[in-house]
């Protein structure tokens, strides 16, 4: 009976043991680890000549990457003394963890850094551009990747610019505009390309303001004008875009006018923007000429009240019109202000 006893109560404290080493990520690391396998041999296969199916490898390699990025939290087990009390570190207080994956999962990941480059390209070529947005967001990634640690692969920040501005171009070309927005702003904190990446961010922010508009998402239509404008301070468009939000919004010219001014003031370029501005001032004028009580006034008595807001708006219609001769609207007014002043 004792026998009986001592085997149950050895039975129970191995059943404990074995619990307690339990591992969260073995599964997930597993099926990882597997994923990179199928990947590492098709790479073998190409040595030798081989034909593979490209985008299957690619994937691999991918889904490799995310599931071990899903272990390393999760890999991580409680130490426990020979009676199941916790085993605790001296120096922190706190219970001791050990991991079993980690390194191996680091040294894989970052072993291979440039084999992103190579699976981004291969779903380039194959129009899975998609995949190859995140193959190359990944690459850029890793060098900043804190769960590396000093296995961090180094990159110049041209490079990694260089690839977020790639990253960009194919979510743009998966029609992921949110995504390739990101991109292009990451680009462009590493220093890429100005004029290039800020025309994409220009594009893309315009798109993204039509869609919030129409659907009177003004809100979100906010946040994503005031992220552009911290982003490239130097770009007036987005003042444009914000004077325009504004005046939906509100459905009142004053509270934008404000935006559209300061844009003309950042771009004088910006043909828009002097239409706006001398909008503003145009319909000034038009609604004190027909204001109730103002319908009584002598022209001449109408002069002095709406000649001078006539003249603010002259050179914004003016320039509004040499930037762009197609705008008619603002050639309209322009011709009421110039008949107005004419009198």
């Amino acid at each position: 009976m004792k026998k009986i006893a001592l085997f149950l109560a050895c039975s129970s404290l191995v059943g404990f043991n074995m619990a307690a080493d339990d591992n969260p990520a073995e599964s997930i690391y597993k099926e990882g680890e597997e994923k990179f396998s199928q990947y590492d041999d098709a790479q073998a296969q190409l040595l030798l000549q081989q034909p593979i199916d490209t985008l299957a490898v690619g994937t691999a390699l991918l889904e490799g990457y995310d599931l071990f990025v899903k272990a390393l939290p999760l890999d991580s087990i409680p130490e426990v003394n020979k009676d199941g009390t916790p085993k605790i570190d001296k120096k922190t207080g706190k219970q001791k963890i050990k991991t079993k994956y980690s390194k191996k999962i680091v040294d894989k990941i970052a072993g291979h850094h440039n084999d992103f480059v190579t699976v981004g390209q291969m779903f380039n070529e194959t129009q899975n551009y998609a995949l190859a947005a995140k193959a190359w967001g990944i690459y850029a990634s890793l060098p900043s990747a804190e769960f590396l640690g000093d296995k961090k692969p180094e990159l110049p920040d041209s490079t990694i610019a260089q690839f977020r501005y790639y990253e960009g171009v194919m979510y743009f070309q998966a029609k992921d505009n949110a995504q390739s927005l990101n991109a292009f702003y990451e680009a462009l904190k590493l220093g890429y390309d100005y004029k290039e990446t800020t025309d994409m961010i220009k594009y893309l922010v315009g798109l993204a303001v039509d869609d919030f508009l129409k659907a009177k998402k003004y809100d979100e239509c906010d946040q994503l004008l005031a992220k552009a404008m911290q982003e490239c301070p130097k770009e007036a468009v987005f003042l444009l875009f914000k004077g325009i939000l504004v005046e939906s919004q509100t459905e009142d010219i004053e509270q934008a006018f404000k935006y559209y001014k300061e844009a003309t003031e950042k771009d004088p370029t910006l043909a828009i923007a002097q239409y706006h501005v001398g909008r503003y001032y145009n319909n000034k004028a038009v609604n004190l000429m027909n204001a109730e009580e103002n319908l009584n006034l002598t022209d001449e008595e109408l002069g002095k009240l709406i000649d001078p807001i006539c003249m603010q708006a002259k050179p914004y219609l003016e320039k509004a019109v040499e930037l762009d001769p197609a705008n008619s609207e603002a050639q309209r007014m322009l011709n009421w202000v110039n008949d107005r002043l004419n009198k």
